[in-house]
């Protein structure tokens, strides 16, 4: 076995294309690269080991794709004392390695652990946390009770909470009265870890604690609660108000659907949960999107049009309330279009979709005016410095109003996108009118080749039609 690993080290040596020690960076990922898929010795993993400190990027992007996707037991532990680097960029790489590893390297970080210093304890501990091998737990749980460093303090009962250890639920509530910058990170502990302890705890706390320190009681609530933790949030919800609700709104959610629980759809929460839609992040707005459609469409409108377009998820959760109530979207619709809404693009790519499927019955939707009012709001697109909003622009106009789309043709033969003349061909071709043979006439002049081709493709194509319909010499 010996003299393998030798002839290996020797072949690494004389070939160039596995120089490790090259002075060329290419050679030295190149090297690296070629042992992806071989046996390696424990020189060669000691070697590309030290590599995680190489000073260019490549090679050491080179050095984490191999090390993390070679399953050579001797790869840990030979990686893990570069943790303690003074260099960050090869402290992270390293530690980003034995992330990805997974457990086989917890092994190797627990026995580190034993001579490390805080800095490199609160690191290992982390990592540890995010790996989520419970073999660390008890390992965790003894530096915790033992270490005085703030930083290591809080990394353990993170990590232990990661790893949801049942036993270190006594230890991290001890902690809780020593240090109030211990609080938010022992709720979010307790929380993932979960017992009707950590509950109760949480729950006696909740009206002592300031607003930072709620928001990770009121998340582990909603991870741990129970029936009577939902009535318990929706009584606190009189008494708060700004961005505390939003959690709130978010842990009623997962209770509600966790023990299949109905909640008041009253006046109060309908408009919680119009605010949170309206001011809160992404994440809680999905939450509230998904209470909303307990509501009624119309009532619902204007916040669902606010937020279309933000996230995918959302819009498939909205949409269906959007086309239940079309009436109410055509009446709300011109004035997002008028004021340039930040989401003006998804509002127009909606309303396509919306004709494209309800087309046959459209004027049946809504009245003249409000077709006008959006046919004067769709004008509007045409001078959009957006190329698509401009295209689409065109395509709604044309639908709802050919009239007044063909009084503004002039303006859309001059936009300066191929594709929107294309497309505005496109809709011409299935017009019979002097318009829109004009119009066609001028693009077949046009200086792109692919638009003036088609064109005048387009002519010839009207005029054998003309002449089968009307051919010489009948009476």
């Amino acid at each position: 076995m010996s003299d393998s690993k030798d002839i290996q080290i020797e072949n690494l040596q004389e070939s160039p294309i596995m120089n490790l020690n090259s002075e060329d960076p290419s050679e030295r990922s190149s090297a690296i690269e070629s042992l992806t898929n071989e046996d390696l010795s424990e020189e060669v993993v000691k070697t590309l080991c030290s590599m995680v400190g190489d000073p260019d990027k490549g090679v050491r992007n080179s050095v984490d794709y191999m090390l993390s996707s070679n399953p050579n037991p001797d790869i840990p532990s030979n990686l893990v004392k570069y943790i303690s680097s003074k260099n960050i960029n090869t402290r992270n790489l390293a530690g980003e390695i034995l992330l990805k590893l997974g457990s086989p390297s917890v092994k190797a970080m627990l026995y580190s652990l034993k001579d490390a210093n805080d800095e490199d304890i609160k690191f290992l501990v982390d990592l540890l946390g995010l790996i989520g091998d419970e073999e660390a737990a008890p390992v965790i749980l003894e530096i915790l009770q033992k270490n005085n460093d703030e930083n290591v303090i809080l990394a353990c009962i993170e990590s232990l909470g990661n790893l949801k250890y049942q036993n270190a639920l006594d230890t991290i509530i001890s902690f809780y009265d020593i240090n109030e910058l211990y609080k938010a990170t022992i709720f979010e502990a307790i929380g993932k870890i979960g017992s009707s302890k950590a509950l109760d705890f949480i729950i006696s706390n909740f009206q002592a604690e300031d607003d930072l320190t709620k928001f990770s009681m009121i998340e582990s609530l909603g991870m741990i609660g129970n029936e009577k933790t939902l009535f318990f949030l929706i009584s606190v919800l009189t008494e708060l108000n700004g961005p505390l609700i939003w959690p709130i709104i978010e842990a009623i959610f997962f209770l509600k659907e966790k023990f299949n629980l109905d909640i008041p759809f009253d006046e109060r929460m309908k408009n919680l949960i119009l605010d949170t839609i309206d001011e809160a992040d992404i994440r809680y707005k999905k939450t509230a999107a998904k209470l909303i459609t307990a509501y009624d469409s119309n009532e619902i409108m204007p916040a669902c049009l606010k937020i279309y377009g933000e996230d995918i998820e959302t819009d498939e959760i909205i949409k269906p309330k959007i086309f239940e109530a079309p009436k109410e979207f055509f009446k709300l619709l011109p004035s997002f279009i008028n004021n340039d809404s930040k989401n003006l693009m998804s509002l127009l790519e909606l309303t396509v979709e919306l004709l494209s499927s309800d087309n046959s019955s459209y004027r049946n939707i809504i009245t003249t005016i409000q077709t006008r009012e959006l046919a004067d709001s769709c004008t509007k697109c045409l001078d959009n410095p957006d190329e698509e909003v401009r295209k689409l622009g065109i395509e709604i106009l044309f639908t709802i109003d050919k009239e007044i789309a063909l009084l503004f043709l002039d303006k859309m033969l001059d936009d300066n996108s191929m594709w929107n003349k294309l497309r505005l061909l496109e809709i011409l071709s299935e017009i019979d009118s002097s318009e829109a043979e004009d119009a066609i006439e001028k693009l077949s002049k046009d200086n792109e080749e692919m638009i003036s081709d088609r064109a005048k493709f387009m002519l010839e194509e009207r005029t054998e039609i003309t002449q089968a319909s009307n051919p010489e010499g009948t009476i």
